[in-house]
């Protein structure tokens, strides 16, 4: 078993995402030894989907549904979830499948839980579940849902969900999320929550009602920010700190081409709100305040020195690498997720297997 440096992995989170390269790169994942992969979902396909497809294809499922119905007798009805789980192979690696981020607002709690139990039962796999107030492109526009307070559809998400992953009987009335009498027929998931969060508000619903928040793109000084932040926040409610989990563009040995993509996967953040601060604050203010003067997308991409990737990314040799790995773990940052997607699947491909030395 290769000893991985790097504590986790995030596929299939682009929006032009191939749900069968997703699927190839996952199984190399787990095959190479890694503790967790994380399945995202955008236009493409669907996470819980995916995550039994990657399961089926690392070796999980094939048989289980035929051998456990092997040797009953005529009429006795199909195999239960047990006897399917009983009869599917132990997998010779199990990395823990993380379905998400996941938009709370669109995912309700019932369908959460309901998928969640059901991919575990198929996988006989250690579940999460990522969960993070969206946009309003995809909560609004694509779903047609409102979006009037995410953050407090956060809060009674999760505040539901905890239970129902457990099979705990669930009676709530919100404001946004109600819920009542949902019993799963599922053996419990058990999932781990994850809150995807990067201001205030939404790290501070994490504390209490959630394992672990993920930071989806971060500075150390940014991280350790927030990792302030969930401790203070935890000791004035008296509950236990979450995990902090960071994502974090890597690439091992990258050639211009794998640089300039991640330069172009920063240019949505530069004036979005809460990240053109940390931009600015990181000494990239000049970049920040083009993109919000409407700079033309050649102009930002010329603009933006190798140092902006460096503050957010993990990129270079592999020495390199673990370097800004070890400066976040430095900063309080407990799990490290890389984000190895790029333009060339030899480029992802050549990055997991590099991490898993």
């Amino acid at each position: 078993m290769s000893q991985v440096i790097v504590d986790g992995v995030l596929l299939g989170n682009r929006t032009d995402s191939d749900a069968a390269l997703t699927v190839r790169l996952a199984v190399l994942a787990d095959e190479l030894g890694y503790r967790e992969i994380w399945l995202g979902e955008s236009t493409g396909h669907d996470a819980f989907a995916l995550a039994v497809a990657v399961a089926a294809a690392a070796g999980d499922l094939p048989g289980a549904c035929a051998d456990a119905e092997a040797g009953r007798p005529p009429g006795a009805g199909p195999a239960t979830a047990d006897e399917i789980r009983r009869a599917t192979p132990e997998p010779r690696n199990r990395a823990a499948l993380t379905l998400g981020p996941l938009p709370a607002l669109v995912r309700d709690p019932v369908t959460a839980a309901r998928g969640a139990a059901s991919v575990a039962t198929l996988t006989g796999r250690d579940i999460g579940l990522a969960l993070t107030a969206s946009t309003g492109l995809v909560v609004v526009d694509w779903h047609g849902r409102p979006r009037t307070d995410p953050a407090t559809a956060l809060a009674e998400t999760l505040t539901v969900l905890g239970p129902l992953t457990r099979n705990e009987p669930i009676s709530f009335q919100g404001v946004s999320v109600r819920s009542r009498g949902f019993r799963a027929r599922l053996e419990p998931s058990e999932a781990s929550l994850t809150v995807l969060a990067f201001g205030l508000e939404a790290s501070e619903v994490a504390v209490g009602r959630a394992d672990r928040v993920a930071v989806p793109l971060a500075t150390v000084e940014h991280a350790a920010r927030i990792k302030a932040r969930l401790a203070l926040t935890a000791d004035r409610l008296h509950r236990s700190v979450p995990r902090l989990a960071v994502f974090l563009p890597t690439v091992v040995d990258p050639d211009q081409q794998a640089l300039d993509w991640i330069r172009r996967s920063l240019l949505p953040y530069l004036d979005a709100d809460g990240f053109g601060r940390m931009f600015a604050e990181a000494g990239h203010g000049e970049l920040v305040d083009l993109a919000r003067g409407g700079a033309h997308e050649r102009s930002l991409l010329a603009a933006m020195p190798e140092d902006v990737l460096r503050s957010i990314a993990a990129i270079g040799d592999l020495n390199q690498v673990c370097s800004a790995f070890e400066d976040y773990r430095q900063a309080g940052v407990d799990e490290i997720v890389m984000l190895p997607e790029n333009h060339a699947p030899g480029v992802i491909e050549h990055t997991i297997r590099a991490l898993a030395k």
